[in-house]
């Protein structure tokens, strides 16, 4: 926001000095002086309204892609979740038949060990 202020302040101080600029360098009339005039702070308003326009369709699609990512967000993470319990289910019958391998192999090893200590 303070860029946009100092955007406004700038333009405003620009227009001023330049209108000063051509009030003190013209040989012009003082009718074709305020018609310049005129003519610049129309075109300074039309500028500063663009700049509101725009400013405000910015901030309206920054508001709306907020919104839009934080619906992706959750869904992602809803995703995220649903896949890891899949996951889970799947390797549950794979972690079975590993703790029963294991579970074999200890008793193996206890068998060789009584073996070897007879």
């Amino acid at each position: 926001m303070a860029s946009g202020r100092s955007l406004l302040t700038g333009l405003f101080v620009g227009g001023l000095l330049g209108g000063a600029a051509v009030l003190l360098t013209t040989p012009s009339s003082g009718r074709d002086v305020r018609g310049k005039m005129k003519d610049g702070y129309d075109k300074f308003e039309d500028t500063l309204t663009k700049l509101k326009r725009d400013g405000q369709a910015l901030k309206e699609q920054i508001v709306e892609t907020a919104k839009e990512s934080a619906e992706v967000i959750k869904e992602v993470g809803s995703e995220l979740q649903t896949s890891i319990q899949q996951w889970r289910e799947e390797i549950k019958p794979h972690q079975q038949d590993l703790q029963k391998e294991i579970q074999e192999i200890e008793e193996k090893l206890k068998q060789l060990e009584k073996t070897l200590q007879n």
